[in-house]
């Protein structure tokens, strides 16, 4: 537990990145690295932000071409700080390590940073580490301590089936520990039964209706369907889990899929995106969805792309992503995840670009969406709830 170390890096530094990784894992954490993590066909984008999600402590390598570099390691960067703001203000959680002569970028400034030249500087990461890791698990202790309700663990189950293609099936799923809440346990049930739904029907795409595993007539990597759920926020009363599904069968690439799943509990339900402005907000909320997740999605398309001056100009958004997809309608912005901080908007494949866009998180501050709001007392009733 507490063991899942982040290592971003530019891909001209990955000879220090594989030194930190292997001096990491010698030292009993998980480190992960895109070269060393990622599998053929999965979807990197969306695998990436699942490990910075999910990790304890990031690692930023700094050098005179990550700091100036555009692309995803500013985008990694950028993740980092504003997964930060979920921490408290003493946590260590972002250790940048300069490898070579750089500037540090202002955002990162108020972070303590180490020289790669000082000596024994991966001595000096671990020891932040293990003491952030301290303080995670005196923290773990005293909630037990105190009986602290929604305490969870991840169940892991795999499957495996045939012969020279290999047919693999993982899962892993949150189940929370309290089963005296009657709440708590209705979400342990929609959670087991969303897992067992899509295990039953990815083996669909391995078995014929014999009951046979499938023959191949063509050379290919393994096939793998995998589903992993992980919590976004947990509070009493209010439940933000992130559905991740992605599956490969020997195509150019895999597909996958992000889900927000919010349920207010005791009495449990489904939180939906609309549930949490007055509709008379209606019109103002989708509007300011429709605006700002454009601008946010354009400014990455065009870190991407790189288009002329000239050709910014002319982007609307119709022209730059499909017609209608940014259109202020509730169903382009129902899949959402709910931190403490902002809501986050979630844009799955296809779903506003071409494949290679990728998935995308757009996070819309709680500050920015009440200040465009004539009745904010709803969502500013909400937010009591999960702050």
């Amino acid at each position: 537990m507490f063991n899942k170390v982040f290592i971003s890096y530019a891909k001209e530094d990955i000879i220090f990145a594989e030194k930190l990784y292997s001096f990491l894992i010698k030292n009993g954490y998980k480190p992960w690295l895109d070269k060393k993590s990622l599998l053929p066909g999965q979807l990197w984008n969306n695998e990436i932000r699942k490990a910075l999600r999910s990790a304890n402590y990031i690692i930023l390598l700094l050098s005179n071409i990550s700091v100036k570099k555009r692309g995803y390691v500013q985008r990694e960067f950028k993740i980092a700080i504003e997964y930060f703001e979920e921490k408290l203000d003493d946590d260590i959680y972002i250790i940048p390590l300069k490898i070579n002569d750089c500037e540090i970028p202002q955002a990162l400034n108020k972070f303590q940073w180490v020289e790669y030249n000082d000596l024994d500087c991966f001595n000096l990461v671990l020891s932040s580490i293990n003491t952030q890791k301290n303080k995670y698990e005196e923290s773990e202790r005293q909630k037990i301590a105190i009986n602290e309700k929604y305490e969870y663990i991840e169940v892991t189950k795999k499957f495996e089936y045939g012969n020279y293609v290999k047919f693999k099936i993982n899962s892993t799923i949150l189940q929370f520990v309290d089963e005296h809440n009657e709440g708590i346990k209705e979400v342990n049930s929609i959670i087991q039964g969303r897992n067992i739904e899509e295990i039953v029907s990815s083996r669909k795409m391995f078995f014929d209706l014999n009951g046979n595993t499938i023959s191949l007539d063509f050379e290919s990597s393994d096939w793998f369907f995998d589903i992993h759920y992980s919590a976004n926020l947990i509070t009493n009363s209010v439940l933000s889990l992130n559905e991740n599904v992605y599956s490969f069968t020997g195509g150019a690439h895999g597909v996958g899929t992000v889900i927000g799943l919010n349920y207010f509990i005791n009495p449990t339900f489904h939180i939906k995106l609309s549930d949490l402005f007055d509709y008379d907000d209606h019109e103002k909320i989708l509007n300011l969805f429709s605006d700002f997740c454009y601008e946010e999605l354009k400014k990455r398309h065009n870190e991407w792309t790189e288009p002329a001056e000239i050709e910014k100009l002319a982007q609307t958004k119709d022209s730059l992503f499909w017609k209608d997809s940014l259109a202020p309608k509730w169903e382009n912005f129902n899949n959402f995840l709910i931190s403490k901080n902002g809501l986050e908007i979630i844009f799955n494949h296809y779903q506003v670009s071409a494949y290679a866009f990728g998935i995308h998180l757009v996070n819309l501050p709680y500050l920015e969406i009440i200040n465009n709001l004539s009745k904010p007392e709803k969502i500013i009733e909400f937010l009591k709830r999960i702050k």
